[in-house]
């Protein structure tokens, strides 16, 4: 199969990668332009692009993709498909232009968790069971017909960055199994129950603004979520810090929401139902440490809360 490739962060160029391995040609890239990123603002090329480069694959980068000038560069490898790992949806003339359209790997069962963020929405919400599905894109997001699906376990610890990690290798399962497909004309194209579909819009920062109103067990699953952005964080003593890992104990000290107790080495915080244990902390410009070492630097322990 001839493949043009399209996706922008980490967990797309584990795909593609994959298909650089397989017995299918990867004839060319397709990213987001580069960005600046970290403090100095220093112009960074997507992950995708890094990988592609180091293959020697030809790399494209437009700003509209409804301009006619990409369709023809794409008209020039005859592609026989488009793989399409956290990109963009494709406009109806982009979906044309190859023998079999495009296929999408999408970290959600769907029809739940259409959108951006599926993999975040899906451990806030506290699920223990997830999936990575490979679907026919068609102009709607996350709307076509389902070609393969994986299911993948969420762990009472999982975060957004351990989950799509442990989504890359059935991902890659359910791609080949897609692929495959494809190639025999046998493809399943199962249509989506509409009906049941759910949304993940982006992630916005404001999110990770912690309401210790709200119960543990939802609290603690948002910092899962929000790890590694936006963070779950709040104030406290005055500086902003950020829980970078939590637990629900079943049992701790009664203490009303936001209120701090530190009792046998260990940092417990109110909430709105039960109380959550924090047991990795990052006071905002430093580095994340365990909640022994950040309590060492607390000179007054009583009064504490989160605000």
């Amino acid at each position: 199969m001839k493949i043009v490739f399209m996706g922008t962060p980490e967990f797309a160029a584990h795909f593609l990668e994959h298909l650089i391995a397989s017995d299918n040609e990867v004839l060319a890239v397709v990213t987001q332009p580069d960005r600046p990123a970290g403090r100095g603002r220093v112009l960074t090329p997507p992950p995708v692009k890094v990988a592609a480069l180091n293959h020697n694959l030809q790399v494209l980068q437009p700003t509209d993709l409804k301009s006619p000038e990409f369709e023809a560069e794409l008209r020039k490898y005859d592609a026989d498909l488009y793989v399409v790992v956290a990109y963009s949806i494709l406009p109806k003339n982009i979906l044309a232009v190859t023998k079999f359209g495009a296929v999408n790997v999408h970290g959600s069962l769907l029809p739940k968790y259409r959108g951006a963020a599926p993999v975040q929405r899906a451990i806030a919400d506290g699920l223990k069971e997830t999936g990575v599905t490979v679907f026919r894109l068609d102009e709607k997001m996350d709307h076509g017909p389902i070609l393969a699906q994986r299911t993948v376990a969420i762990d009472h610890q999982e975060t957004t960055a351990s989950l799509l990690d442990k989504m890359v290798a059935p991902g890659c399962d359910a791609l080949d199994d897609a692929i495959n497909q494809l190639k025999n004309g046998c493809e399943k194209d199962l249509t989506q129950d509409h009906a049941q579909a759910s949304g993940a819009p982006k992630i916005k920062k404001e999110e990770g603004l912690i309401d210790f109103n709200l119960p543990a067990h939802t609290i603690h699953d948002r910092i899962r979520a929000f790890n590694p952005w936006p963070g779950g964080y709040g104030k406290l003593g005055g500086r902003m810090v950020y829980l970078r890992k939590t637990d629900t104990p079943e049992s701790g000290p009664q203490l009303a929401p936001g209120v701090v107790e530190f009792k046998d080495n260990r940092f417990f915080v109110g909430t709105g139902e039960g109380v959550l244990e924090v047991l990795e902390i990052q006071a905002e410009g430093k580095k994340p440490m365990p909640v022994a070492d950040f309590m060492r630097g607390i000179q007054k322990r009583e009064g504490l809360q989160f605000c």
